[in-house]
């Protein structure tokens, strides 16, 4: 059975995003594991001992109410909901519960931050979106459920990508009979081989058991070209691969999913190879 892991601080924002999954998920069977993380300042004084109880107990109760919410408001769902508190930063409570299950999911809300508090405040969802293993499904604040009905994956023609870390992706096509457009950013600096670029849409096409053709973007923002594409194209939902040598690194000189997650206003997809 697939686990979807829900980080909530109970914000409207984390809140719209559990919304989504309970919809995306309502015609397969999964569990839900609602997750909030408490902190509090390292200390081995008895005082700090018993705040971290107060603020224990506090994540226990606001959880069980959460979840009462969620099941008054959405009746009709026949999937398990548990819930689960953990001490620490959300990234380290994701990891530490991924670690004992298999076939996870992660859906977590991303709120628009602009560059200077990027700079400055980071963001848990782009950390998330960087550091957790299970795949993550990254909801914009502002977006209302919809039917998933056309997807677009994002490739830079690397080969050798792993067929497990397309099997979300895969899943998402059939279980949604999704139409998929695949797209590659055209970069002055890195001309990429005819027979290279065959070799990946061959490879793809096996993996996911799909025709592929490639749509080439040409913009001098990239990101900006995403969004045209995204609109244009009238897509449900973006999939991008997280790799640790990729070329969206050099080509936007941080990770591509990390800036994609903070800026886009459509749900994201991203796997890691």
């Amino acid at each position: 059975m697939k686990t979807v892991l829900l980080p909530t601080d109970f914000s409207t924002n984390s809140k719209n995003a559990v919304n989504w999954a309970l919809n995306f998920y309502q015609s397969e069977q999964v569990k839900f594991i609602l997750i909030h993380s408490y902190f509090s300042p390292q200390s081995g004084s008895s005082a700090v001992v018993s705040i971290n109880e107060i603020l224990r107990k506090q994540a226990v109760e606001d959880l069980i109410k959460y979840k009462k919410e969620l099941i008054d408001t959405f009746p009709n769902n026949k999937n398990e909901i548990v819930c689960k508190e953990v001490y620490g930063d959300v990234l380290h409570a994701i990891k530490f519960i991924s670690e004992e299950l298999d076939n996870v999911a992660v859906v977590i809300g991303a709120k628009g931050m602009s560059a200077m508090e990027e700079i400055f405040i980071g963001s848990n969802t782009s950390e998330i979106v960087k550091e957790a293993d299970a795949p993550v499904f990254v909801i914009p604040e502002n977006v209302v459920y919809k039917e998933v009905e056309k997807v677009a994956l994002a490739i830079d023609f690397q080969d050798n990508l792993n067929a497990n870390t397309l099997n979300p992706l895969k899943g998402l096509l059939v279980n949604k009979k999704a139409v998929l457009r695949v797209f590659y950013i055209e970069d002055e600096d890195a001309n990429i081989a005819e027979e290279q670029q065959n070799k990946v849409i061959i490879d793809l096409e096996s993996k996911l058991n799909q025709n592929i053709e490639v749509i080439k973007i040409n913009e001098e923002d990239p990101l900006s070209g995403v969004q045209k594409f995204i609109h244009s194209h009238k897509i449900d939902c973006l999939v991008t691969i997280n790799r640790k040598k990729s070329f969206f690194e050099s080509l936007f000189h941080k990770s591509f999913s990390k800036q994609i997650a903070l800026h886009t206003d459509t749900p994201l997809l991203v796997l890691h190879d």
